[in-house]
């Protein structure tokens, strides 16, 4: 039988091309015949599926394909999307403000937007369009915001990879660090903990390959704890968590909406930003407690949050799009 053939597109907005983990070769390993395309929109030749990995508006010539064309000019549509969105009402919070730098992306219709207000634009559109035909999400707070607004969408976590990391037994010389991108949240949230003591090491930068691969992992293993500061409030990334668990860093975080299946107290530290402070001092001097945190995260992660298993799912469904089985919107009680 000939291998199902899988379109997706990559990245045209002059950004590194670096990824989180190897998407289209992991889904080669599984027999598909992907075909990774640029700058054009889909066409037959590409694939029988179009997959869409990250967020749609990375890929403008598709994005405006499929705000056009008739529907039953185009193929099955699948988006696996992990870019932010909205917080859903349950959680209490306010809809986030944006950054000057966020808000000259949307002015601009640039690709490289991926703010909550840009990525729920693009899906109430698509929705009108009754697309895409499957539509996963990484996070149990972004189901929940969707199928608010009666937007089907379905939990496919992004975990843990081999290449995120590991055990190095370095010697942990850094108390604090944060690895991500510069936002104005985590800059004053940051000069707050450093102005009551706190010694931050901040570091980040998506274009500098010393902060991917095995640069990464040294990095991460010097570290006592590994800092969660979200680029919105309350908002969890299970991919940041698998990180520091896999490196054996002690995860310390601003409180936050939905964190499952992390828990906190037993796989990391949730404490805001009048008691942090203290909490890290705490763990800084006590270090059976803090192994004994870390250990439960290690093992959680290796255990039930592997990118393996999301794979699994994509490509069960990816063959039943294929065969043309009927597939029915996503269980708004699952």
């Amino acid at each position: 039988m000939n291998s199902i053939r899988i379109a997706v597109p990559g990245r045209s907005d002059g950004t590194s091309g670096v990824t989180h983990f190897s998407f289209s070769d992991q889904l080669r390993e599984k027999g598909f015949d992907v075909r990774t395309f640029r700058r054009e929109p889909w066409r037959r030749e590409l694939g029988d599926i179009l997959l869409v990995y990250g967020t749609l508006n990375w890929h403008p010539q598709v994005k405006s394909q499929l705000y056009t064309t008739p529907r039953d000019k185009l193929p099955p549509v699948v988006i696996w999307h992990h870019e932010p969105l909205p917080p859903p009402r349950a959680s209490g919070q306010f809809w986030p403000w944006l950054d000057h730098r966020e808000i000259l992306k949307i002015l601009a219709r640039s690709p490289r937007a991926t703010d909550p207000y840009t990525n729920y634009w693009m899906f109430r559109r698509l929705h009108q369009r009754r697309l895409p035909d499957w539509l996963y999400v990484t996070t149990a707070e972004r189901v929940e915001f969707l199928r608010e607004r009666g937007i089907p969408a379905e939990l496919l976590p992004l975990g843990h990879y081999p290449d995120q990391g590991r055990d190095l037994g370095l010697e942990r010389d850094i108390d604090v660090l944060l690895l991500g991108g510069t936002t104005l949240r985590r800059s004053l949230k940051i000069a707050w903990l450093r102005g009551r003591g706190v010694n931050v090491t901040a570091l980040g930068d998506f274009h500098n390959p010393e902060y991917w691969g095995e640069g990464r992992t040294r990095l991460i293993n010097r570290a006592k704890i590994f800092l969660n500061i979200p680029r919105f409030a309350r908002q969890f990334t299970l991919l940041r968590f698998a990180l520091g668990a896999c490196n054996k860093a002690l995860l310390v975080s601003e409180p936050l909406y939905n964190s499952a299946p992390f828990v906190p107290g037993e796989h990391y530290v949730a404490a805001d930003y009048r008691e942090m402070p203290r909490a890290i001092q705490y763990y800084l001097t006590h270090e059976e407690d803090r192994r004994r945190i870390v250990e439960n995260a290690y093992q959680l992660t290796l255990e039930k949050c592997l990118i393996s298993h999301s794979i699994d799912r994509l490509a069960q469904r990816l063959r039943q799009l294929a065969e043309g089985r009927s597939l029915e919107n996503p269980d708004p009680g699952a």
